[in-house]
């Protein structure tokens, strides 16, 4: 197991309710830009992490999605000790933090009431080209402004496009540790256990998305029994900025079921 680092937070919505939402941001990213859904859900007790390395949060970056994941479990348990985090928890993940969320899944060290996969699955290192065009360059000469228009759709609107890069601009780590992260998720592969998931799953997916490509989500969905799946057309990997109603309803609508 890897040496324990303390996760820093934000902590929106309702704390009293007996349910959490725990966001885990994507490569290249901190809490700050997961925010932006967290805030939608004012009903529940919303917790967003900085993963390791990360923001606020301690640590060195890690090199695979294993070692993030035990970091988040460790901060899960210790939050549920202080009464930050309810036993009722559904984990969100968007991106490399999908991939992580899959790994607290399939690991059951933290009991889960269900998941939600955003922009992401089991399996990114077959389903990141983008990423495989990158291995060449060296750490220090990857700018995280430049693969920010991969994020779109065929039909963003260009007022979409500005405010969203502005926020992915504004909310960024560091362009090396954006690096390592799009290097640690392009080395997640679990399709051997992701099967093994055993609590409810939704997955949101983007049917544009260009660097985590849609089949990641379909052949999660086709892998774990029961999962939900919903690809939204013409939406990119930023999809959940771009159409986030729809991502929200569909969410809340599954938490739900989640609490039945």
């Amino acid at each position: 197991m890897s040496e324990t680092v303390k996760l820093a937070y934000s902590r929106t919505g309702n704390e009293g309710s007996g349910t959490t939402l725990v966001f885990l941001h994507g490569s290249t990213m901190t809490k700050e830009g997961m925010l932006p859904l967290a805030q939608q859900f004012t009903e529940y007790n919303c917790v967003t992490f900085d993963l390791t390395g990360h923001g606020e949060s301690e640590g060195e970056e890690p090199e695979q999605v294993l070692t993030f994941a035990e970091n988040v479990e460790n901060a899960l348990l210790q939050l549920q000790e202080e009464n930050i985090v309810t036993d009722r928890i559904i984990l969100l993940g968007y991106s490399m933090g999908g991939a992580i969320t899959c790994e607290v899944a399939y690991r059951k060290r933290v009991k889960l009431a269900g998941i939600v996969i955003l922009s992401s699955g089991a399996n990114l290192k077959d389903y990141t080209p983008m990423i495989d065009d990158l291995k060449a360059m060296p750490a220090e000469a990857f700018r995280t402004d430049d693969i920010l228009s991969y994020l779109f759709g065929a039909d963003t609107p260009q007022e979409d496009v500005e405010r969203i890069t502005e926020h992915f601009s504004r909310t960024k780590v560091a362009d090396v540790i954006g690096y390592g992260d799009l290097m640690a998720s392009n080395r997640y592969d679990h399709w051997a256990v992701c099967e093994g998931i055993d609590v409810p799953v939704l997955l949101v997916h983007g049917s544009d998305d260009q660097i985590v490509l849609p089949m990641a989500a379909v052949e999660t969905w086709r892998r774990i029994k029961g999962s939900e799946l919903l690809m939204i057309p013409y939406k990119g990997h930023g999809a959940i900025y771009e159409d986030t109603g729809l991502v929200r309803d569909k969410i809340r609508s599954f938490v739900r079921q989640c609490n039945e």
